[in-house]
């Protein structure tokens, strides 16, 4: 059976992960550039005298990361495109844990399929990622218990980095990210780990979706 044809965001999204899209955000022309350098053909302007300069086209990756963003796909990345009504630059993406996890199944194929040399999955990044976590005093409690249960929420600020007081969107922003890079790593005791820590620690969390600051 004949593979099926790349989309603009299998390539988009190989993009936003060379540009280490599971650990910060990524304006949308830093990811147009990219896509563009993978693949010219498809993310370069149409018209003759502008695609012999050179030029990326913004606007399929654009809507690619649009549409990567919608539940039907997946909700693979989080983010937005452009500014808010008050001038300021709220533009970039970052991968979600389902995004982490669906690139690290595909990377290679589609990789493979652009004519990438090796693998760009960031696994020595990935890798002190692991080493970190596994050192927390909080890894040590699950660890012994396969669970979480009455642990302190300070040792769960404190392995985010963040302020205790601060506010529930910074930490489950902070904390999704750290679930993006587990997924990506593919270590199954850390995912099974900030799996815990959600359930433990959900009052810190917000229900609803990351704010849109870096």
């Amino acid at each position: 059976m004949a593979e099926k044809a790349l989309t603009n965001i299998d390539v988009a999204l190989i993009a936003l992960l060379q540009l280490g899209g599971f650990e910060r955000r990524v304006h949308t022309e830093q990811v147009a550039v990219k896509a563009f350098e993978l693949d010219p053909a498809r993310f370069g302007w149409r018209l003759k005298e502008f695609r012999e300069k050179g030029f990326p086209d913004k606007e399929p990756v654009r809507i690619a990361l649009m549409d990567a963003a919608k539940e039907k796909y997946g909700a693979l990345v989080d983010g937005r495109s452009g500014v808010e009504s008050s001038g300021k630059d709220a533009d970039g993406w970052t991968f979600t844990p389902a995004g982490a996890r669906w690139i690290r199944e595909r990377e290679a194929n589609i990789g493979r399929r652009l004519g990438l040399q090796k693998s760009k999955l960031p696994q020595t990044e990935t890798a002190r990622f692991v080493k970190q976590i596994k050192s927390q005093p909080l890894f040590t409690s699950f660890k012994e218990n396969q669970e979480l249960v009455d642990e302190s929420p300070f040792a769960f600020t404190d392995m985010l980095n963040v302020s205790p007081d601060a506010s529930r969107a910074v930490v489950n922003r902070k904390f999704q990210r750290l679930r993006s890079t587990a997924e990506l790593s593919g270590d199954d005791e850390v995912c099974g780990f900030l799996e815990a820590c959600a359930r433990r620690f959900s009052a810190l969390l917000s229900n609803n979706r990351v704010e849109h600051n870096s």
